[in-house]
């Protein structure tokens, strides 16, 4: 083997698609098609003059060589992200990349200050990843996360920035037709709306409600269309509340019931932190949230800030 021929592109491939066990997996994390993660194998293993992973029907399995230089290619991510982080976090002037990652309901809350912020900053590029899955900072899959769940790495800096009301949202028909189910006494014989996977750390889900023999009438990790299909009279969902209490087509199943409360993070690495574009984009993400937060804490109080949510066709 030319080690000088040895492309760090290919580790990324080699790394993800050790970490996902397929190429499908592998091409999700990369943003990447298939094909390409096959193509990069392809090129690693000839470069290395060895078979790295064994094709199976049910993956990819790491082969004897692909295990023994596992954990140096690990190593060599470590090396390349805490560069990176360095080179990032000197920088003075506002411009230059930034990736964002947040969940849906929270990035149409913070969209109006980034705009803002790329108006006076036009250098500025912003990458936001708006949904449930779950990105690792410390790997530089974003720079600046705003989570419902805090994250335990000791790299991170978290900062609690705003409190979300959450509570359980149907149609008016759905409720005539299936009758509201009594607080407290779970959720049997309804039909759920839920996201594909729950994360455990952002529980009690559905109130505290118990779902046993409760049936999920759909999963769903888009919350527009989560909404749309709550709307249409589907199931009960559970929705931010400045999002559920908007829409002309839906209700509180308890009205007078007070909703969950979870905890917004905004999540930094410590070397990006003295970033000028990271604090230029945490700032204007704090100062927004800030101007809403008894709104984000109570619902029922965005009509004249934020258009209802659009319905997905």
């Amino acid at each position: 083997m030319n080690s000088q021929s040895l492309n760090w592109d290919d580790i990324r491939f080699f790394l993800a698609a050790a970490r996902t066990r397929t190429l499908s997996g592998a091409a999700r994390k990369l943003n990447v098609g298939h094909v390409t993660v096959g193509r990069r194998l392809a090129a690693l293993e000839q470069s290395l003059e060895c078979k790295l992973f064994n094709r199976t029907p049910d993956g990819l399995s790491l082969t004897i060589e692909g295990e023994a230089i596992l954990q140096q290619c690990t190593d060599m991510e470590a090396a390349a992200v805490n560069v990176g982080r360095i080179t990032a976090g000197r920088d003075s002037q506002v411009e230059g990349s930034v990736r964002i990652a947040t969940t849906e309901a929270l990035g149409r809350i913070i969209l109006p200050a980034l705009a803002r912020l790329r108006e006076a900053h036009p250098k500025l590029q912003i990458h936001l990843e708006a949904g449930v899955r779950t990105v690792d900072i410390s790997r530089r899959e974003a720079d600046v996360a705003l989570r419902f769940v805090r994250p335990t790495s000791p790299n991170l800096v978290c900062r609690k920035v705003a409190e979300v009301a959450f509570s359980l949202y149907t149609s008016p028909a759905y409720l005539q037709a299936r009758g509201t189910p009594a607080r407290g006494e779970g959720l049997a014989g309804h039909d759920l709306i839920a996201f594909t996977a729950m994360p455990e750390a952002t529980a009690p889900f559905f109130m505290g409600e118990s779902l046993a023999d409760a049936r999920f009438a759909m999963r769903c990790n888009n919350v527009a269309v989560q909404l749309t299909a709550a709307a249409s009279g589907m199931g009960i969902a559970e929705l931010a509340c400045f999002l559920g209490d908007e829409h002309e087509n839906l209700v509180r199943v308890w009205p007078d019931e007070a909703p969950t409360i979870r905890a917004a993070w905004l999540i930094v690495h410590e070397d990006m932190r003295r970033s000028a574009r990271a604090k230029a984009i945490t700032s204007a993400i704090v100062n927004e949230l800030q101007e809403y937060r008894s709104s984000l804490r109570q619902g029922r109080k965005f009509s004249d800030r934020f258009p209802p949510i659009a319905e997905t066709q």
